[in-house]
């Protein structure tokens, strides 16, 4: 069978060449301007999909970096103001080593009762030291004073709260006597909604960071918290609801406000890092505190005021283990910041690895991209060379 080729069909197929030889000069030219062999998904899907995956890990690696920049200013200024609680301390401990001995009168402790108020003041002021708009030593409380100047002589029982999402609007009052001993915060969870008798619920006494068994008591509309803790529900026109949530803050005896829960963000995949000191453990004597700061600096003071040389006396010991006890905590802080530092160098050197990575992947390599570029010029060329000549195919030069 014998096809005719007619000079429209040699037309066409000349254009269509020349047009796919345009399209690859162009891709060829956008990748020498960018310096990227994929451009667009359409360049490289497989690659693409790869570039995709080592970019979000570099993003985590980037949020991370963050995370661990604000980590180590947060110590650095907790490192600072600890360091300074404990140059008070070292102040207060001479006051009572000098006036404690017999070469001391009534009129110099009296004065030095009024320093030592002064030294008060300043270790109230640097126990509530703010960074970036939140309390270095409120725990996760942050958004809470962590101290205050008059000591609670008794537990309290803050009043019960409801979470903004929840759906229930009924009441919830918060009752009984606080038993405990350090400040909490306890969480109630509702894990299956609806009325009273047919919720379930869990209970967590640390905030929400860990929680107990199911539970199904709700029939009377009370539920045990722990420390003799209460919370009585009332219900509303809307039903419990899953995952509403209502917490109620107790308080221990003391200056303390805040909590012993600290504050953290991960620095790795499955790497969280707490980096704050809780007020309780480095300034009180509950939770991991062995002593209460400011009661001893306000023992020191009225010791001064009564001229009482024993009470004077008596503090000394105290103020050192004070001492120290504010020295555990920022060294504390010291080793923290290295373990970041390690961290930091680790996040560099990977950040460094997924660049690579991305590069192998992405870049063009020019020198290749120029001399395919100079070869399909060269096509282009002849291309429309060719087309220039085959519009000048008509029957007038044929019969010539």
């Amino acid at each position: 069978m014998v096809m005719r080729i007619s000079e429209n069909m040699k037309f066409n197929t000349m254009i269509d060449n020349m047009f796919k030889t345009e399209s690859s000069y162009n891709k060829l030219m956008e990748k020498i301007v960018s310096q990227k062999e994929i451009n667009r998904p359409s360049d490289d899907p497989i690659g693409m999909v790869k570039v995709l995956d080592f970019r979000k890990s570099r993003a985590s690696v980037e949020q991370y970096s963050r995370n661990i920049d604000g980590c180590e200013s947060w110590l650095t200024v907790t490192e600072s103001k600890l360091s300074a609680a404990g140059n008070l301390l070292i102040k207060a401990r001479e006051v009572a080593a000098a006036q404690s001995t017999e070469t001391a009168s009534a009129e110099t402790r009296s004065i030095e009762a009024e320093a030592v108020q002064q030294l008060i003041g300043e270790m109230f002021a640097l126990a509530n030291s703010k960074y970036e708009g939140r309390y270095l030593f409120s725990g996760t409380k942050s958004e809470e004073v962590p101290f205050s100047s008059s000591v609670r002589s008794a537990p309290e029982t803050g009043a019960a709260a409801a979470a903004a999402g929840n759906t229930f609007d009924g009441t919830v009052t918060s009752g009984g006597a606080y038993g405990g001993l350090v400040n909490k915060t306890y969480v109630v969870k509702i894990v299956a909604g609806g009325v009273l008798a047919d919720a379930t619920y869990k209970v967590s006494d640390d905030g929400g960071k860990t929680w107990g068994l199911e539970k199904d008591d709700l029939d009377s509309g009370t539920i045990t918290l722990g420390d003799g803790i209460e919370l009585t529900f009332t219900g509303g026109s809307a039903a419990l609801t899953t995952d509403d949530i209502f917490y109620v803050h107790a308080f221990a005896t003391g200056y303390y406000n805040g909590n012993s829960e600290e504050l953290s963000v991960n620095i790795g995949e499955g790497t969280p890092f707490a980096y704050s000191v809780s007020g309780e453990a480095a300034f009180t004597d509950k939770g991991e505190g062995d002593v209460d700061i400011f009661g001893i600096l306000n023992q020191l003071k009225t010791a001064l005021e009564t001229n009482d040389t024993d009470g004077i006396a008596s503090c000394i010991d105290d103020l050192k283990a004070a001492s120290d006890q504010i020295i555990k905590y920022n060294s504390m802080c010291g080793t923290r910041v290295n373990r970041l530092e390690i961290a930091k160098n680790n996040l560099a050197d990977l950040d460094l690895d997924l660049t690579k990575l991305i590069s192998n992947v992405e870049d063009a390599d020019i020198a290749e991209i120029m001399s395919k570029f100079a070869m399909k010029e060269i096509a282009l060329k002849a291309s429309y060379a060719a087309a220039s000549k085959i519009g000048n195919l008509t029957i007038l030069g044929f019969l010539r």
